[in-house]
Protein backbone atom coordinates (compact mmCIF):
# COMPACT_ATOMS: atom_id res chain seq x y z
CA UNK A 1 0.00 0.00 0.00
CA UNK A 2 2.84 2.45 0.89
CA UNK A 3 4.55 1.64 -2.36
CA UNK A 4 0.96 2.45 -4.26
CA UNK A 5 1.14 5.29 -2.58
CA UNK A 6 4.44 6.58 -3.66
CA UNK A 7 4.06 5.51 -7.31
CA UNK A 8 0.89 7.51 -7.45
CA UNK A 9 2.99 10.13 -5.99
CA UNK A 10 5.56 10.30 -8.26
CA UNK A 11 2.94 10.21 -11.08
CA UNK A 12 0.77 13.18 -9.81
CA UNK A 13 4.49 15.44 -9.42
CA UNK A 14 5.50 14.20 -12.96
CA UNK A 15 2.34 14.99 -14.69
CA UNK A 16 2.24 18.24 -13.13
CA UNK A 17 5.52 19.08 -14.09
CA UNK A 18 5.21 17.97 -17.81
CA UNK A 19 1.34 20.08 -17.31
CA UNK A 20 3.54 23.13 -16.15
CA UNK A 21 6.53 22.70 -19.09
CA UNK A 22 3.39 23.11 -21.78
CA UNK A 23 1.68 25.80 -20.19
CA UNK A 24 4.85 27.88 -20.12
CA UNK A 25 5.49 27.20 -23.69
CA UNK A 26 1.94 27.47 -24.92
CA UNK A 27 1.98 31.29 -23.05
CA UNK A 28 5.35 31.49 -24.91
CA UNK A 29 4.16 30.89 -28.16
CA UNK A 30 0.89 32.94 -27.58
CA UNK A 31 3.30 36.25 -26.76
CA UNK A 32 5.34 35.72 -29.75
CA UNK A 33 2.36 35.21 -31.52
CA UNK A 34 0.86 38.72 -30.23
CA UNK A 35 4.43 40.01 -31.08
CA UNK A 36 4.28 38.79 -34.63
CA UNK A 37 0.74 40.04 -35.02
CA UNK A 38 2.13 43.60 -33.79
CA UNK A 39 5.20 43.81 -36.06
CA UNK A 40 2.65 43.05 -38.99
CA UNK A 41 -0.33 45.53 -37.85
CA UNK A 42 2.66 48.27 -37.67
CA UNK A 43 4.47 46.97 -41.12
CA UNK A 44 0.43 47.41 -42.60
CA UNK A 45 0.73 50.96 -40.95
CA UNK A 46 3.79 51.58 -42.72
CA UNK A 47 2.48 50.39 -46.27
CA UNK A 48 -0.88 52.41 -45.59
CA UNK A 49 1.60 55.98 -44.79
CA UNK A 50 2.56 55.78 -48.07
CA UNK A 51 -0.17 54.48 -49.91
CA UNK A 52 -1.30 58.78 -50.47
CA UNK A 53 1.72 59.18 -51.78
CA UNK A 54 1.99 56.58 -54.33
CA UNK A 55 -1.71 57.08 -55.72
CA UNK A 56 -0.53 61.32 -55.89
CA UNK A 57 2.67 60.39 -57.77
CA UNK A 58 0.74 58.09 -60.10
CA UNK A 59 -2.25 60.21 -60.44
CA UNK A 60 0.24 63.64 -61.22
CA UNK A 61 1.99 61.56 -63.90
CA UNK A 62 -1.48 60.54 -65.44
CA UNK A 63 -2.53 64.11 -65.37
CA UNK A 64 0.66 65.86 -66.84
CA UNK A 65 0.46 62.92 -69.68
CA UNK A 66 -3.76 63.24 -70.47
CA UNK A 67 -3.80 66.74 -69.70
CA UNK A 68 -0.58 68.80 -69.77
CA UNK A 69 1.07 67.26 -72.58
CA UNK A 70 -1.73 67.86 -74.70
CA UNK A 71 -2.07 71.91 -73.99
CA UNK A 72 1.16 72.59 -75.20
CA UNK A 73 0.88 76.43 -74.57
CA UNK A 74 1.42 79.05 -71.64
CA UNK A 75 -1.81 77.44 -69.99
CA UNK A 76 -0.57 74.21 -70.37
CA UNK A 77 2.51 75.63 -68.42
CA UNK A 78 0.39 77.29 -65.94
CA UNK A 79 -1.49 74.49 -65.15
CA UNK A 80 1.39 72.15 -64.42
CA UNK A 81 2.59 74.72 -62.28
CA UNK A 82 -0.45 75.06 -60.09
CA UNK A 83 -1.53 71.29 -59.68
CA UNK A 84 2.20 70.42 -58.72
CA UNK A 85 2.11 73.36 -56.22
CA UNK A 86 -1.03 71.53 -54.82
CA UNK A 87 0.40 68.14 -54.52
CA UNK A 88 3.31 69.83 -52.95
CA UNK A 89 1.31 70.96 -50.36
CA UNK A 90 -0.31 67.66 -50.06
CA UNK A 91 2.78 65.91 -49.24
CA UNK A 92 4.25 68.54 -47.08
CA UNK A 93 1.46 68.40 -44.30
CA UNK A 94 1.25 64.60 -45.18
CA UNK A 95 4.62 64.52 -43.76
CA UNK A 96 3.80 66.75 -40.95
CA UNK A 97 1.22 65.10 -39.96
CA UNK A 98 3.14 61.74 -39.57
CA UNK A 99 6.22 63.11 -37.80
CA UNK A 100 4.49 65.44 -35.70
CA UNK A 101 3.79 64.46 -32.08
CA UNK A 102 0.08 64.29 -31.80
CA UNK A 103 0.29 65.33 -28.06
CA UNK A 104 1.78 62.15 -26.41
CA UNK A 105 1.22 62.11 -22.63
CA UNK A 106 5.20 61.40 -21.09
CA UNK A 107 5.12 58.60 -18.70
CA UNK A 108 7.96 59.90 -16.24
CA UNK A 109 7.09 62.95 -14.98
CA UNK A 110 9.77 65.39 -12.73
CA UNK A 111 11.89 61.54 -12.85
CA UNK A 112 8.72 59.71 -11.30
CA UNK A 113 7.13 56.90 -13.11
CA UNK A 114 3.89 55.90 -12.62
CA UNK A 115 3.43 52.13 -11.62
CA UNK A 116 6.95 52.19 -9.97
CA UNK A 117 7.13 50.78 -7.02
CA UNK A 118 9.96 52.68 -5.04
CA UNK A 119 7.80 55.63 -6.23
CA UNK A 120 5.56 55.66 -2.98
CA UNK A 121 6.90 52.76 -0.80
CA UNK A 122 4.27 53.30 1.87
CA UNK A 123 1.73 53.37 -0.50
CA UNK A 124 2.79 49.51 -1.15
CA UNK A 125 2.24 48.49 2.51
CA UNK A 126 -0.73 45.95 3.18
CA UNK A 127 -1.37 47.65 6.56
CA UNK A 128 -4.71 49.39 6.31
CA UNK A 129 -4.40 51.00 9.29
CA UNK A 130 -2.99 53.84 7.68
CA UNK A 131 -5.15 54.14 4.65
CA UNK A 132 -5.70 57.83 5.59
CA UNK A 133 -1.92 58.92 5.77
CA UNK A 134 -1.18 56.96 2.58
CA UNK A 135 -4.20 58.67 0.44
CA UNK A 136 -3.10 62.53 1.94
CA UNK A 137 0.37 61.47 0.68
CA UNK A 138 -0.44 60.30 -2.64
CA UNK A 139 -2.43 63.65 -3.01
CA UNK A 140 -0.03 65.43 -1.74
CA UNK A 141 2.69 64.18 -3.80
CA UNK A 142 0.57 63.74 -7.12
CA UNK A 143 -0.17 67.79 -6.58
CA UNK A 144 2.94 68.95 -7.36
CA UNK A 145 3.33 67.53 -10.71
CA UNK A 146 -0.13 66.65 -12.42
CA UNK A 147 -3.11 69.41 -13.23
CA UNK A 148 -6.47 69.69 -12.03
CA UNK A 149 -9.30 67.03 -12.89
CA UNK A 150 -6.14 64.92 -14.63
CA UNK A 151 -6.47 60.96 -14.09
CA UNK A 152 -4.16 57.42 -14.42
CA UNK A 153 -4.77 55.32 -17.59
CA UNK A 154 -5.28 51.97 -16.42
CA UNK A 155 -3.48 51.00 -19.43
CA UNK A 156 -0.16 52.67 -19.65
CA UNK A 157 -0.21 54.17 -15.94
CA UNK A 158 0.75 58.30 -16.73
CA UNK A 159 -0.74 60.98 -15.26
CA UNK A 160 -3.13 62.20 -18.38
CA UNK A 161 -4.96 65.87 -18.67
CA UNK A 162 -8.19 65.61 -19.14
CA UNK A 163 -9.67 64.68 -23.01
CA UNK A 164 -6.46 62.88 -23.44
CA UNK A 165 -7.10 59.23 -24.38
CA UNK A 166 -5.47 56.04 -24.62
CA UNK A 167 -4.39 54.39 -28.12
CA UNK A 168 -4.28 50.91 -28.77
CA UNK A 169 -2.00 50.99 -31.74
CA UNK A 170 0.24 53.45 -30.01
CA UNK A 171 0.25 52.19 -26.43
CA UNK A 172 0.14 55.51 -25.02
CA UNK A 173 -2.31 58.47 -24.06
CA UNK A 174 -2.67 61.45 -26.43
CA UNK A 175 -4.05 64.83 -25.58
CA UNK A 176 -7.12 65.17 -27.26
CA UNK A 177 -7.31 61.85 -29.47
CA UNK A 178 -9.31 62.26 -32.14
CA UNK A 179 -7.87 58.73 -33.72
CA UNK A 180 -5.65 56.73 -35.31
CA UNK A 181 -5.57 57.03 -38.97
CA UNK A 182 -3.42 54.58 -40.57
CA UNK A 183 -2.85 56.59 -43.56
CA UNK A 184 -0.91 58.73 -41.85
CA UNK A 185 0.61 56.04 -39.49
CA UNK A 186 0.47 58.12 -36.34
CA UNK A 187 -2.77 59.69 -34.02
CA UNK A 188 -4.68 63.01 -34.90
CA UNK A 189 -4.53 64.87 -31.97
CA UNK A 190 -3.49 68.06 -29.75
CA UNK A 191 -0.88 69.27 -32.50
CA UNK A 192 -1.14 67.38 -35.50
CA UNK A 193 -4.63 68.21 -36.22
CA UNK A 194 -4.06 71.57 -38.09
CA UNK A 195 -1.65 69.21 -40.51
CA UNK A 196 -4.01 66.49 -41.15
CA UNK A 197 -6.74 69.10 -42.02
CA UNK A 198 -4.42 70.78 -44.61
CA UNK A 199 -3.77 67.20 -45.86
CA UNK A 200 -7.61 66.85 -46.47
CA UNK A 201 -7.76 70.45 -48.11
CA UNK A 202 -5.09 69.88 -50.79
CA UNK A 203 -5.68 66.66 -51.38
CA UNK A 204 -9.81 67.55 -51.90
CA UNK A 205 -8.55 70.55 -54.26
CA UNK A 206 -5.72 68.41 -56.38
CA UNK A 207 -8.58 66.03 -56.99
CA UNK A 208 -10.94 68.72 -57.72
CA UNK A 209 -8.64 70.57 -59.96
CA UNK A 210 -7.83 67.78 -62.09
CA UNK A 211 -11.31 66.31 -62.25
CA UNK A 212 -12.27 70.01 -64.01
CA UNK A 213 -9.27 69.86 -66.35
CA UNK A 214 -10.29 66.34 -67.19
CA UNK A 215 -13.56 67.30 -68.23
CA UNK A 216 -12.56 70.98 -70.00
CA UNK A 217 -10.16 68.60 -71.89
CA UNK A 218 -12.80 66.13 -73.06
CA UNK A 219 -15.58 68.89 -74.05
CA UNK A 220 -13.43 70.76 -75.95
CA UNK A 221 -11.56 67.90 -77.18
CA UNK A 222 -10.74 68.33 -81.44
CA UNK A 223 -10.41 64.68 -83.21
CA UNK A 224 -7.75 66.32 -85.52
CA UNK A 225 -5.68 68.16 -83.03
CA UNK A 226 -3.09 66.56 -81.04
CA UNK A 227 -4.90 63.84 -79.11
CA UNK A 228 -7.77 63.62 -81.67
CA UNK A 229 -8.50 60.14 -83.72
CA UNK A 230 -7.61 62.02 -87.15
CA UNK A 231 -4.53 64.14 -85.62
CA UNK A 232 -1.18 63.67 -86.40
CA UNK A 233 -0.28 60.54 -84.37
CA UNK A 234 -4.15 58.96 -85.33
CA UNK A 235 -5.79 56.22 -82.64
CA UNK A 236 -2.67 55.19 -80.47
CA UNK A 237 -2.46 58.44 -78.80
CA UNK A 238 -6.19 59.11 -78.37
CA UNK A 239 -6.45 55.41 -76.66
CA UNK A 240 -3.92 56.26 -74.40
CA UNK A 241 -5.47 59.63 -73.19
CA UNK A 242 -8.74 57.74 -72.62
CA UNK A 243 -6.94 55.06 -70.60
CA UNK A 244 -4.92 57.97 -68.43
CA UNK A 245 -8.18 59.90 -67.79
CA UNK A 246 -10.41 56.93 -67.14
CA UNK A 247 -7.61 56.05 -64.05
CA UNK A 248 -7.15 60.06 -63.46
CA UNK A 249 -11.31 59.88 -63.26
CA UNK A 250 -11.31 57.07 -61.17
CA UNK A 251 -8.89 58.12 -58.50
CA UNK A 252 -9.39 61.40 -58.36
CA UNK A 253 -13.05 61.09 -57.73
CA UNK A 254 -12.05 58.23 -54.68
CA UNK A 255 -9.95 60.49 -53.22
CA UNK A 256 -12.22 63.25 -53.49
CA UNK A 257 -15.39 61.44 -52.11
CA UNK A 258 -13.25 59.94 -49.15
CA UNK A 259 -11.69 63.63 -47.99
CA UNK A 260 -15.01 65.37 -48.18
CA UNK A 261 -16.24 62.90 -46.06
CA UNK A 262 -13.19 63.10 -43.14
CA UNK A 263 -13.38 66.70 -43.85
CA UNK A 264 -16.80 67.45 -42.76
CA UNK A 265 -16.44 64.52 -39.70
CA UNK A 266 -13.18 67.25 -38.92
CA UNK A 267 -14.68 70.25 -39.08
CA UNK A 268 -17.68 69.18 -37.06
CA UNK A 269 -15.21 67.99 -34.57
CA UNK A 270 -13.29 71.18 -34.18
CA UNK A 271 -16.55 73.50 -34.21
CA UNK A 272 -18.41 71.35 -31.70
CA UNK A 273 -15.06 70.80 -29.83
CA UNK A 274 -15.60 67.84 -29.48
CA UNK A 275 -13.56 64.74 -30.69
CA UNK A 276 -14.89 61.18 -32.68
CA UNK A 277 -13.39 59.74 -28.86
CA UNK A 278 -15.51 61.62 -26.85
CA UNK A 279 -18.54 61.54 -29.34
CA UNK A 280 -18.31 57.50 -29.43
CA UNK A 281 -18.36 57.90 -25.31
CA UNK A 282 -21.08 60.39 -25.35
CA UNK A 283 -23.52 58.59 -27.60
CA UNK A 284 -26.77 56.90 -25.91
CA UNK A 285 -25.54 58.85 -22.29
CA UNK A 286 -26.94 62.51 -22.79
CA UNK A 287 -26.81 65.38 -25.30
CA UNK A 288 -23.79 67.30 -26.31
CA UNK A 289 -22.81 70.23 -24.52
CA UNK A 290 -22.56 73.46 -26.79
CA UNK A 291 -19.13 74.97 -26.90
CA UNK A 292 -18.85 78.02 -24.91
CA UNK A 293 -16.13 79.52 -26.75
CA UNK A 294 -16.80 81.25 -30.25
CA UNK A 295 -16.00 79.31 -33.16
CA UNK A 296 -13.30 81.34 -34.41
CA UNK A 297 -11.34 80.37 -30.99
CA UNK A 298 -12.03 76.70 -31.77
CA UNK A 299 -10.56 77.42 -35.16
CA UNK A 300 -7.45 79.21 -33.47
CA UNK A 301 -7.03 76.86 -30.84
CA UNK A 302 -6.34 74.19 -33.42
CA UNK A 303 -4.62 76.37 -36.35
CA UNK A 304 -2.84 78.61 -34.14
CA UNK A 305 -2.56 82.52 -33.18
CA UNK A 306 -1.21 83.46 -35.94
CA UNK A 307 -2.27 85.27 -39.25
CA UNK A 308 -5.00 83.61 -41.29
CA UNK A 309 -2.41 82.71 -43.91
CA UNK A 310 -0.35 80.37 -42.04
CA UNK A 311 -3.40 78.37 -41.40
CA UNK A 312 -2.82 77.02 -45.00
CA UNK A 313 0.83 76.16 -44.43
CA UNK A 314 2.47 72.89 -42.78
CA UNK A 315 4.54 75.31 -40.60
CA UNK A 316 4.10 75.15 -37.04
CA UNK A 317 1.98 77.43 -35.35
CA UNK A 318 1.18 75.95 -32.17
CA UNK A 319 3.25 76.13 -28.97
CA UNK A 320 5.06 73.16 -27.78
CA UNK A 321 4.68 71.26 -31.30
CA UNK A 322 7.69 68.17 -30.90
CA UNK A 323 8.53 66.16 -33.48
CA UNK A 324 8.51 62.54 -32.87
CA UNK A 325 11.61 61.40 -35.83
Amino acid sequence: MRDFLHLAHVLSNGLCRLCDHRLDHYTDLHAEVLRLNRSILQQQHHCCSFFPEVMAVQGGADFVNSIILRMICLWGVLHAVMFNTVLFFAFASHFRAMVTDPGIVPINRKGMLCGDRNLFPKLLSDSESNSTDIDEELNGEKSKFVGKDWTICTRCESYRPPRAHHCRICRRCIRKMDHHCPWVNNCIGEYNQKYFLQFLLYVGLSSGYALSLVVTAWVHHDEYGFSGVKGPYGQSIHHAKILHTVFLSIVSTLFGLFVLAVSCDQIQAVLNDETAVEAIQRKGFHNRIAPSRSKITLIREVCGNGPMVLWLLPCSTLPSEPLIV
